[in-house]
């Protein structure tokens, strides 16, 4: 993320119990410390963990209609909520119930009466192993040159933003930022000359303004960088894309041949509206994306081309 926020921000924890009494227990053995998020059922678990950014999850077993087990199964099925860890906490004090639990993916088991005390430190262990797991993927997912988020980060970001938008209200963009001419100015002036380019066109990127904190930059490949903008819509789009073939030139300087023009950028990008339940397929974005791109090349560079689409993406 393109954050620079110093500030850490509270672990997001999901509570599940289908009795209200039990919800209020682990809540107060928690205390102030974490984010708070609360489910009754099954069903509203799993919604909630793919629509929040859930840290970890404190779960019972006995719910009626889709149990504890089911649910833990349910989110290891989904690569982006499989990440979660899960901490069953049940009635269910046989051995074999523990084993059930941790076949069916959970990290740890705590059994009732709860004792906060205990609750408190497996709950701080786990959000510890998290955050350490979370930091190794965070070196794999970083690209080595600029910096910033790699492809493959950017098309877990995609997959997840996808899922999480609201499909009645919910607004996301796809920008493509390449380079115009970039083969010859590398050509001209060497790699090193064309990597420190791309270095410092990757910290501009990065140093997003303050009504855009919330937009996921990324190195896509090559010369060319991918923005992920949650709640901006066809015009918003179109004012970013603007504002990124103005900051180009400033950045990267004089073009291969020509030191009184400077390198320009050329955008392309999508615009989704509104989307279905079901929500488009990530990878028919980036084509359409890829397409914008090539035709703002093919149709004189130093321009954008934006294209908005409705719910059936």
């Amino acid at each position: 993320m393109s954050r620079t926020d110093t500030a850490v921000a509270p672990a997001q924890v999901l509570i599940v119990d289908d009795v209200p009494s039990n919800v209020a227990l682990l809540a107060d053995a928690l205390g102030d410390e974490h984010e708070l998020f609360f489910a009754t059922s099954g069903e509203e678990a799993i919604a909630m963990a793919a629509a929040k950014r859930i840290d970890l999850i404190l779960l019972d077993i006995m719910m009626p209609e889709v149990d504890g087990y089911e649910v833990c199964r349910l989110l290891q099925l989904d690569p982006l909520l499989a990440q979660i860890p899960v901490i069953f906490v049940t009635a269910k004090t046989q051995i074999t119930d523990e084993v059930e639990g941790f076949a069916a993916g959970a990290v740890d088991y705590i059994t009732k009466p709860i004792s906060p005390p205990v609750v408190r430190a497996r709950v701080h262990t786990h959000l510890e192993l998290k955050a350490s797991r979370d930091r190794l993927r965070a070196l794999a997912n970083l690209d080595g040159l600029t910096g910033l988020p790699n492809r493959p980060a950017f098309d877990d970001m995609l997959a997840r933003e996808l899922r999480r938008v609201d499909p009645n209200a919910g607004r996301l963009s796809l920008l493509l930022l390449g380079l115009d001419r970039f083969r010859q100015y590398n050509e001209r002036h060497g790699h090193l000359a064309a990597d420190r380019l791309l270095r410092r066109l990757g910290e501009a990127l990065a140093r997003r303004p303050d009504d855009r904190l919330l937009d996921f930059v990324a190195r896509y490949e090559g010369d060319r960088f991918a923005l992920l903008c949650p709640d901006t819509d066809y015009e918003g789009a179109q004012a970013l894309a603007r504002d990124l073939l103005e900051l180009v030139p400033g950045v990267a300087g004089p073009g291969p041949g020509d030191r009184s023009r400077p390198l320009t950028a050329s955008v392309g990008g999508i615009a989704l509206d509104s989307i279905e339940e079901a929500g488009p397929d990530p990878e028919q974005l980036l084509r359409r994306v890829e397409g914008m791109l090539t035709r703002a090349k093919q149709n004189g560079r130093n321009q954008l081309w934006v294209e908005r689409l409705g719910a059936q993406a």
